[in-house]
């Protein structure tokens, strides 16, 4: 933790400018008539709302990215990237092609939809038969042409949408040339020299987040023409924010810090971030409350504090509900869950050091920066929390398999085909089937997602003696902790082959400060018998629409 203000300038401004190309958006927002105080997870309400939850994403991402959890980070963002990725399909006549992968599939949306930015918008509204040859793309485009097509953001800067999203794949799968910054975290603790791939992972991602962010513009602009604000349009879409320099200072240390009434919710911790926001608040509103103008960095880190101070908020408030429902608040549980989840995280951070630089060790150190993004993502009621939870599934699955079947395993990292569900059938927990296609839901965020299924499920593997009624809000908590006491048998199993005198060690440890083994084996078998009652259960239907389907909730434009 203490590490996380030793994170190099190189890898914090990236960030600090991808926030910076929101300008405008903010004053937007609120023009709109986006729900002030809204938590910062939410992803309902009107459009206006969810076009701020979009917004609000990026920091989200940006609090992980601070904190060293690339992979937390990258969950996020690379569900952002699909859902503006078909903002920019619907709204150029993009469709997906039968057989086209989702990386060929964003490149031609996002160069298509900002081939003339900011002015391919008006483009489009006036000319309904705008098709993809009047963009610059050949009908009959190809694989290799695909990945060629870019987006320039700011002056000159061009980026790929394909490679970018194959890039973030490949890292929640823990492979390719990223993995280096999972070790990173996990074994070396964000202290000393950090690897080569550091600055690049950073401006990979601050470029997602930029055309992610550019596209929530977009939509701000249309939505403020349809009202009449015509002001707000030239504003909103002004290129000059994209890749300014945001400065390469990270917010301040207790803004990032777990949402813990012992950390992140400390009084003077939540004072300063609402002082923080009463000085954003007084911005929008045309004042300077620092006497003079902001500069740009300050700029930047003015509208993360807002964010966070949200967030915190939030967080009391879903303590008073507790309080409220239940009659009493329990901080030791709270606390006894911490102490778990990080012991857990250091356990497993530990096998990938011993492991050395082998796929088991990137297996570790995935599931090691999965448990910690989870974990947090968890105390901010944020679903992206099972996003994690699924990376953490697959790869602790891959740890046994190399574990216990190493020849199995070699067979499956030597295939490109390769899917969470072929490491889990390996790991001999294909039981876990159910589990595994809840938490893929919660991986993505595109039409097709099935939510509302997805946490059927969630909730009904839960153990009995769960009130039915408390089911619904225990669900995500459940799943937390449900893998973490996987993670822990297999972080004992791995450690164990290794060496029998520190698998010795992890278990006195675990039986002595969390859970005896027996019951930690027992707890897992009942785990697996309950979601296989669970394998044939239905997602249902879609969960949100789009603007031509009044049938289903509403959710995008």
């Amino acid at each position: 933790m203490r590490n996380m203000a030793k994170i190099p300038g190189s890898a914090v401004e990236p960030v600090t400018s991808a926030l910076l190309s929101i300008g405008f958006t903010d004053f937007a927002l609120r023009e709109l008539g986006a729900t002030r105080g809204r938590p910062p997870s939410s992803y309902g309400g009107e459009w206006v709302d969810h076009l701020s939850w979009g917004v609000d994403s990026a920091y989200s991402a940006a609090r992980l990215l601070f904190s060293g959890q690339f992979l937390g980070a990258t969950a996020i963002l690379r569900s952002q990237f699909e859902r503006w990725t078909e903002s920019a399909a619907y709204n150029t006549n993009i469709t997906h092609k039968k057989g086209e992968s989702v990386a060929d599939y964003a490149a031609r949306a996002w160069a298509k939809c900002h081939k003339n930015f900011p002015f391919a918008r008006r483009e489009i509204r006036e000319n309904p038969n705008f098709n993809e040859s009047e963009s610059g793309e050949a009908a009959g485009s190809t694989q290799s042409s695909t990945h060629d097509l870019s987006v320039i953001i700011g002056k000159d800067h061009k980026v790929y949408p394909a490679e970018l999203m194959n890039s973030m794949s490949n890292l929640l799968h823990s492979r390719g040339p990223w993995v280096d910054v999972l070790h990173w975290e996990a074994g070396q603790l964000l202290d000393g020299t950090s690897p080569l791939s550091l600055g690049e992972v950073s401006n990979k991602l601050s470029d997602v987040m930029t055309l992610n962010l550019r596209q929530i513009r977009l939509c701000l602009a249309a939505l403020a023409e349809e009202e009449g604000k015509m002001d707000l349009p030239h504003k909103v879409l002004s290129r000059s924010f994209e890749r300014a320099r945001g400065g390469h200072n990270p917010p301040a240390f207790p803004s990032l810090i777990p949402m813990l009434p012992n950390a992140g919710l400390l009084p003077g911790v939540v004072a300063g971030l609402e002082d923080a926001a009463r000085a954003h608040d007084s911005v929008m509103r045309g004042k300077r409350p620092a006497g003079r103008l902001y500069r740009d960095d300050e700029f930047a880190l003015l509208h993360f504090y807002e964010r966070r101070a949200r967030a915190a908020n939030w967080a009391l408030t879903a303590f008073d509900i507790e309080k409220e429902r239940t009659g009493s608040l329990d901080f030791d549980h709270l606390k006894n869950r911490d102490f778990r989840y990080l012991v857990a995280a250091e356990m497993v951070g530990l096998v990938s050091v011993w492991l050395g630089r082998t796929p088991a060790a990137d297996a570790a150190a995935a599931c090691s920066s999965a448990m910690r993004s989870a974990y947090w993502l968890w105390l901010e009621d944020d679903d992206r929390a099972l996003a994690a939870l699924r990376v953490l599934l697959e790869q602790c699955g891959r740890l046994r398999v190399w574990t216990q079947k190493p020849d199995k395993a070699e067979k499956l990292e030597a295939s490109t085909s390769s899917t969470p569900k072929d490491w889990l059938v390996a790991a001999g927990w294909r039981r876990l089937s159910a589990l595994n296609k809840a938490l893929g839901e919660f991986s993505h965020a595109h039409a097709n997602i099935r939510w509302d299924g997805a946490r059927e499920i969630l909730q009904k593997i839960q153990h009995g003696d769960v009130d039915p009624e408390d089911s619904v809000h225990m669900a995500r908590g459940h799943a937390l902790d449900a893998l973490t006491f996987l993670l822990i048998a297999e972080s004992i199993g791995s450690a164990s082959k290794l060496s029998p005198a520190i698998g010795a060690a992890f278990r006195e440890l675990v039986d002595d400060v969390l859970i005896e083994e027996n019951q930690l084996l027992a707890g897992r078998e009942a785990l697996f018998n309950r979601t296989l009652l669970q394998k044939d259960a239905s997602l249902g239907d879609y969960s949100f629409r789009g603007p031509a389907d009044t049938t289903r909730k509403s959710f995008t434009q």
